[in-house]
């Protein structure tokens, strides 16, 4: 569990900043492991400043402890030598923990987005994301990130995405359904329902569409 701090305002913020971070985290483990593939998932918040920061949870095998951020770290190179490395987050400070509940302290920044933030984020800032995920933590998080009238017409095998003009349309079938919602104004801020998508299937079940060969158990 990571958090990682910019030591000036929002005018030092780049988006590329969280990317490098996880490519340096991805280098480290491969120094470690031999193996570049790192379960990790991160939110974005403003700090009472108001300036972005990140929270950051890694999932990592028993005996692995990533070096603290903000401080070089080394791997040995073919002859055993030390081969030292820039810090990982250089833009000001982090902190590091090992956490017991991982999606519990995800969630609780998360879900108080709304009433922790102050000011707002800086322009063409994501505020969360997650990778390292296999086969089915992949098809799971795309289904979840997908509206309601879609999930309740899919499954997790589904590859569903954006259609041209709104909606969605399935990559497979060439099925489209079509927002539910449209904009009654400009800014996107204000919508009005002009559809309802009759539901298929309940949508509190996602797990069990699961294809057989990659059932999670």
């Amino acid at each position: 569990m990571q958090t990682l701090t910019y030591k000036g305002d929002n005018r030092q913020w780049r988006p590329e900043h969280i990317s490098r971070y996880l490519d340096a985290l991805r280098k480290w483990h491969y120094a470690r492991t031999g193996s570049k593939a790192v379960r990790y998932a991160w939110v974005a918040e403003l700090q009472q400043r108001g300036v972005i920061h990140y929270h950051v949870i890694v999932w990592l095998g028993a005996g692995l402890t990533p070096p603290k951020p903000d401080q070089p770290w080394h791997s040995k190179d073919r002859k055993g030598l030390k081969q030292w490395h820039p810090p990982m987050w250089s833009h000001g400070m982090s902190n590091r923990l090992r956490s017991t509940a991982p999606v519990a302290y995800l969630m609780k920044y998360a879900s108080k987005i709304e009433s922790k933030n102050v000011g707002t984020f800086p322009h063409g800032a994501r505020i969360h994301g997650a990778g390292g995920l296999d086969t089915s933590g992949r098809a799971i998080r795309r289904w979840v990130l997908w509206p309601a009238y879609v999930q309740c017409n899919a499954s997790v095998a589904d590859h569903f995405k954006p259609a041209t003009g709104g909606g969605y349309i399935n990559e497979s079938t060439g099925e489209v359904l079509l927002p539910e919602f449209a904009p009654t104004g400009g800014g996107f801020t204000s919508f009005i329902r002009i559809r309802t998508t009759p539901r298929r299937i309940d949508p509190a079940g996602p797990f069990s569409w699961l294809p057989t060969s990659t059932q999670v158990h």
